[in-house]
This record gives C-alpha cells, sequence and structure tokens, in this order.
C-alpha cells in the first residue's frame, strides 16, 4: 500500500511542480520586467537584483500554489486514467477511494505551505517589504548610458550621448525632454558628468557649456537659455516608487464600517479581502479533490489538457469571486460569505462529481 502511496504522489509531484513554475513566472512577468528595466537602464547590479526578486516570490506562490494544486491533480489522474492504470488497481481489488489518501497528504501539504505563506511570508512579503526591497535598489542605482545611440532613462526622457574624448572625459550630449507637459524642452551641451545620488534622488547628469531650448516648435513662445554648468536631475518614482498602499488593519476597517452603519462599499470589499485571506488557502484542497473526477472523465486529454482544463476551472472560481465582490458591493451578501462563497460552490461540485463517479 505504501508503494501505491508514493507512486500516486510522485505522479501527483512532476505537474506540481511543472504547473507552479509555468503558472508563477506568469504573474511574475510584470516584475520581472521592472527588475529587467532597472538592470538595463538604471545600472543596478545583478546581486541586489535576485534578492529583490526572492523576497517577491511568497507573495505569489500564495495564487499560484493552489493553482498548481488543481493543474497537478487533473493531469495525474488524467494520465492514470488514460494508461488503465486505475483499472488494473480496480481488478487487483483496490478502489478509486483507495486513491484519496495519498491525494490528501498531498492536498493538505500544499494547503499547509500556503497557509504558512499566507499568514507569515505573504505580510512579511507584502507593502512594508516591497518599500524596503526598492528602497535597497534606491542603493544601487546608476544611470547607464550607451554612447552613439538613442537611451531612454526615464519616461519621456530621450538621450543621445557622443563618443567620449581621447582624454577619457565624455562630451556631446543631447536630450529631449517632455516631461513638463505643453513645455518640452531641447539641451544640449559640449560636456557632461555622471550624478550618481540616489538617495537624494540626484540621479542625472551635470552639464556644461550648453543651452536649454524651450517650446522649440513655437515661435511666439520660444526660449533659449545658455548656461555653464546645469544640473539635469530624473524622478526615479517611475521605477522605484515607494508609495505603496498598505492595507488597513481588521479593527480600524471595522471601525469604518461602525460609523458608516455597515454601508461603505470600500471598507465592505477591504473586509472582504482579509476573510479571502484565509478562504483562498482553503481552495487548495478544493481543488485538489476536484482534480481527481476531473481528471478521470478528461482520461485522454494528457498533460496540456489538464493544463488547459484547469486553467479553465481557476477563470471560472474567478469568476465566482468577482461575482461574490459585486454582491458585496451591492450590500446584498455579507463579506464573509462572499469570501467563501467560491469555495462553498466547488465542495458542492466537487461532492456531486464523487457522488456520480460511485454511482458508475
Amino acid at each position: 500500500m505504501r508503494i501505491i502511496d508514493k507512486y500516486v504522489l510522485q505522479e501527483l509531484g512532476v505537474p506540481f511542480a511543472l504547473s507552479l513554475g509555468v503558472l508563477t513566472f506568469i504573474l511574475l512577468t510584470r516584475e520581472i520586467l521592472r527588475l529587467v528595466e532597472l538592470l538595463i537602464n538604471k545600472g543596478v547590479g545583478i546581486v541586489p537584483l535576485l534578492k529583490a526578486f526572492v523576497l517577491l516570490l511568497p507573495s505569489f506562490f500564495v495564487l499560484t500554489l493552489p493553482m498548481a494544486c488543481l493543474i497537478a491533480s487533473i493531469s495525474a489522474f488524467s494520465r492514470l486514467s488514460s494508461d488503465r492504470e486505475l483499472t488494473a488497481l480496480q481488478a487487483s481489488g483496490i478502489s478509486s477511494r483507495r486513491l484519496l489518501r495519498p491525494l490528501s497528504i498531498f492536498a493538505f501539504a500544499v494547503l499547509g505551505l500556503t497557509l504558512l505563506l499566507a499568514q507569515y511570508a505573504q505580510p512579511w512579503s507584502g507593502p512594508s517589504v516591497k518599500k524596503s526591497v526598492l528602497l535597497m535598489l534606491r542603493n544601487d542605482v546608476s544611470l547607464s548610458l550607451d554612447e552613439g545611440v538613442f537611451n531612454t532613462p526615464a519616461m519621456n526622457v530621450v538621450m543621445y550621448v557622443g563618443d567620449s574624448a581621447p582624454s577619457g572625459e565624455s562630451r556631446g550630449v543631447f536630450i529631449s525632454d517632455t516631461r513638463k507637459k505643453g513645455e518640452p524642452r531641447i539641451i544640449v551641451a559640449r560636456q557632461w558628468s555622471l550624478i550618481n545620488d540616489p538617495l537624494h534622488d540626484r540621479i542625472g547628469m551635470t552639464l556644461r557649456d550648453g543651452a536649454i531650448h524651450v517650446n522649440p516648435k513655437d515661435p511666439e513662445q520660444y526660449q533659449m537659455i545658455r548656461f555653464s554648468t546645469y544640473d539635469f536631475t530624473m524622478d526615479l518614482t517611475d521605477s522605484l516608487s515607494t508609495k505603496v498602499e498598505e492595507r488597513p488593519s481588521i479593527f480600524e476597517i471595522r471601525y469604518r464600517l461602525s460609523q458608516s452603519g455597515g454601508k461603505d462599499p470600500q471598507y465592505l470589499k477591504l473586509l472582504e479581502e482579509e476573510y479571502k485571506d484565509m478562504a483562498f488557502p482553503f481552495a487548495t484542497l478544493m481543488f485538489g479533490f476536484i482534480g481527481m473526477p476531473l481528471g478521470i472523465v478528461a482520461k485522454r486529454s494528457g498533460k496540456a489538457g489538464g493544463f488547459a482544463l484547469g486553467i479553465l476551472i481557476i477563470l471560472s472560481f474567478y469568476v465566482l469571486n468577482v461575482l461574490a465582490d459585486f454582491w458585496v458591493s451591492s450590500r446584498m451578501m455579507a463579506p464573509f460569505l462572499a469570501a467563501w462563497f467560491p469555495n462553498l460552490v466547488f465542495g458542492v461540485v466537487t461532492l456531486l462529481l464523487f457522488q456520480r463517479r460511485a454511482n458508475l
């Protein structure tokens, strides 16, 4: 019997690891692009970026662990059914219910890990740690410019720098600055040097012997300002924003609701989010168990079909969440019930699928 448990757990483990990696990568795409931008345009080293990446992972695992559990369950039992291994087990006197034991071990293990991350690691890697990570990266930011090409170190800023002089001093720079609405600027200078002081938001260039052309395309408002020395700095908030909104505590949410008589939709949704922090990890159990009858039915789908069916189930779960959010905003459903509503629906569907399987 232990051999069967190990075998089923092995069948669950491989698609679980693959789907966890794929789903996490998909959800992390935005953050990865942001970190790559810091690496290319802001000169941040690879080691600080890897540290930031590791610190941000737990909050994404809370979302992807239940999803991966569902896909693994569907894929594993689909494979066992398509290869007639379930039929062979039944012929040996081992029913499908016996396979619930390794599936339960697997689902509860994923549930425990998800709960651990949701209650401890996710708050630790939430807004406060994101703010700390951004501050850590800010200390490593520098302005990285390539000579002889157009650079875009910041939003609405384009720079073209000339080749370095034989003495090693960089010279010749062209800057198009359209950050200020209605007042575009063209800045040219003969010589320049970098300013790298991220702690005081002084990332930019010290320009020497140049001119600023304000509104160059408008003859009536055109101005030209000559300078001997000019500090051109750029705001880092677009790439390193530390203004992360933190969710109020549950006590503050309940206090605000008591003041509004329980009718403030904003705090009703915030209270629902608090309950979802506990409800969503428990969806792991629903996802794990519902995958068994679905995988047996979709016996010829294979791993790719299991992944596609799992994504469809996840989308259905998301639609139920959106519907519950609407009911909370409309004050048609209590926040606690709305947070657990998708789990209840999937629990009923799972029981019906097992009941149907038992009657076949």
